[in-house]
Parts: C-alpha cells; sequence; structure tokens
C-alpha cells in the first residue's frame, strides 16, 4: 500500500517558486580549453528560489561555475556564483539553466523581490491602461 500511496495525490513534493521576468544579465565564466574569460550579457527567463533561466548568446558548459551579476536599471542587484546545469541550443533562443551556489537566502530575498518589481512595473506599463474604465 505504501507504493500506491506514493503515486497518489498524498505525495506532495515541493513547490518551487519562479517568476517570469525578462531582467538583463551579465554572466561570466573561463573557458576551459582557452583558459580566458568569457563575459556575455542577456536577460533572465525566470527567477526561482534557488535558480534562474537565462537566455545567452555564447552556452557555457553544463558543469562550469558561472559568475551571474542581475541588474536593475543599470544597477547591480545581485552577483553570485552559479553552476550551469541545463543548457537548450536552441538557436532562436539559446538558454542556460543556472543553480545558485552561494548566498542563497540574500538570493531569495534580493532577487526575487527585484524579479517581482520588475513584473509590477511591466504589468503596470504594459497593461494598466487597458483595464480602467
Amino acid at each position: 500500500m505504501a507504493q500506491i500511496e506514493y503515486a497518489t495525490s498524498s505525495y506532495k513534493t515541493p513547490l518551487h517558486h519562479r517568476i517570469l521576468a525578462n531582467m538583463p544579465v551579465k554572466a561570466s565564466w573561463v573557458d576551459s580549453e582557452t583558459g580566458k574569460t568569457v563575459s556575455v550579457e542577456g536577460i533572465t527567463e525566470n527567477v526561482g528560489e534557488a535558480s534562474t533561466l537565462v537566455n545567452l548568446e555564447v552556452l557555457p558548459p553544463v558543469g562550469s561555475q558561472v559568475k551571474l551579476r542581475i541588474f536593475e536599471e543599470d544597477k547591480t542587484v545581485i552577483e553570485v556564483q552559479t553552476r550551469v546545469i541545463r543548457v537548450e541550443r536552441d538557436p532562436s533562443k539559446p538558454l542556460a539553466a543556472l543553480s545558485v551556489l552561494d548566498n542563497l537566502k540574500k538570493w531569495k530575498n534580493t532577487a526575487m523581490e527585484a524579479a517581482q518589481r520588475w513584473v509590477t512595473r511591466h504589468w503596470q506599463l504594459n497593461y494598466e491602461e487597458e483595464w480602467v474604465n
């Protein structure tokens, strides 16, 4: 019976909060072949409690460490070390999933709040007038 219960709705998976926000980022890592630092700009697709999905023109290799800086109005919101856990090599939208390695508590507070501000600002700029009677 334990296996049946495990497979039913009585098993609760933890929910991870993600905010769909397109915030500017700068990612940098050391290329393992050349030893040179690669630095690219991009934009977040979403910001999660311990990770983020970013759109970058040049993708870092899976497993590599990436220094990530998130910006809000040209000011750095947070800078953290991350690890690449997955990449999507779609030429029209190359994405890297990054897991935050340090300052998780600060990440949850700072990055998530900045993403929420982005959503609020985006909503106000693009949709608020449509809803006014």
